[in-house]
């Protein structure tokens, strides 16, 4: 029951948020009320399945906007992402160095602070790895800043659809079905060998893959699916703030200001130079860069006119790799630790 009035709260407050115009107002409302009813009370949300839930849907309605994806557009964006991953390096490195050297974190907090993954994949690396609660205050500025930061430079009205309203047509029932059935028994595989949020990636995967065998063309994915998806990962993240002081979060949220700013200059002095050699867009190749935030990101660049396909592409490889960076890790030290 407790949890079920959570849930109506962080609907209501995230509702109230998006109507007034806030930026992921309903992510950002239901994270606050979430971060507020724990502090206080000091009841956290039991979502069993949430976290698996909010991976399949964000993975679908992302890998959804890959339509218009194919082998020339892949070709042409090589060298750009050979750039991207010179970049993901250099603001882990700048990041996490501003936070254990000047901050004093320890390392592995410092680490986990500035990982520029999805946030389903950021929740489900913080719970298997029990990093300390103020690293989950880090993403959250990572992405109040972007949201706002994007917001102010490219201000404009999302032209194309995200999701729907329209009810599921029956032909794209049983593929549905289907693929969300594939990424939940593959994602279970990738689970075991300690990739972060394998649902979300299998299920982008997938579902790039199935557009290509010709399904999904004209399906966008429901509204209240997405709506929900969102609330529920905000309760998630709302729910870490359990445990944590107005002045530790002030203190936290100063250093990780700071840390993110410096990935995100990085960022730009990336697209720069990028832009230089290849002949791009400085600012299509800015958003490429970003460290995360792909939902925010994908909306600001349909409403700029910018190119969505070149620059969610950049987000789906940044995901891959961050995804699988992990497990390889976790795989290596348990070699490591068998041997």
């Amino acid at each position: 029951m407790k949890t079920l009035l959570c849930l109506l709260i962080a609907i209501g407050v995230g509702a109230a948020l998006q109507v007034a115009g806030v930026p992921h107002g309903l992510l950002l409302g239901s994270i606050l009320a979430t971060a507020l009813l724990v502090s206080n009370t000091g009841f956290a949300p039991r979502l069993r399945f949430g976290l698996g839930y909010v991976q399949i849907v964000l993975g679908i309605a992302t890998g959804l906007m890959f339509k218009a994806w194919d082998s020339q557009v892949a070709a042409a964006m090589l060298p750009s992402l050979g750039f991207l991953l010179v970049c993901l390096s250099a603001q882990i490195a700048v990041g996490g160095w501003w936070l254990y050297r000047v901050s004093g974190w320890d390392l592995k907090d410092a680490l986990l602070a500035v990982y520029p993954g999805a946030l389903a994949a950021v929740f489900d690396l913080l719970e298997s790895e029990r990093a300390s609660s103020k690293v989950i205050v880090v993403h959250l500025v990572r992405l109040l800043l972007i949201t706002v930061l994007v917001s102010f430079c490219i201000p404009g009205v999302p032209g194309v659809a995200l999701v729907d309203n329209r009810p599921l047509d029956a032909g794209n029932l049983l593929p549905l079905l289907t693929l969300i059935v594939a990424s939940i028994a593959i994602g279970r595989v990738l689970l075991k060998g300690g990739v972060p949020a394998p649902f979300m990636l299998t299920a982008i995967v997938a579902t790039g893959v199935s557009i290509k065998l010709g399904y999904f063309q004209n399906f966008h994915m429901p509204e209240w699916s997405v709506d929900f998806a969102t609330v529920i990962l905000g309760m998630l993240i709302g729910s870490k703030f359990k445990g944590i002081s107005l002045s530790e979060l002030v203190r936290h949220g100063r250093a990780g200001l700071m840390s993110i700013a410096l990935m995100l200059l990085i960022a730009a002095a990336f697209a720069g130079l990028a832009g230089r050699s290849l002949g791009s867009d400085p600012l299509s190749l800015w958003l490429a860069y970003m460290p995360g935030a792909i939902e925010t990101i994908a909306i600001v660049a349909f409403s700029g006119g910018l190119n969505v396909v070149f620059i969610l592409s950049h987000h789906l490889v940044r995901m891959v790799v961050l995804h699988f960076a992990p497990a390889l890790l976790i795989q290596a030290r348990r070699w490591r630790e068998s041997a």
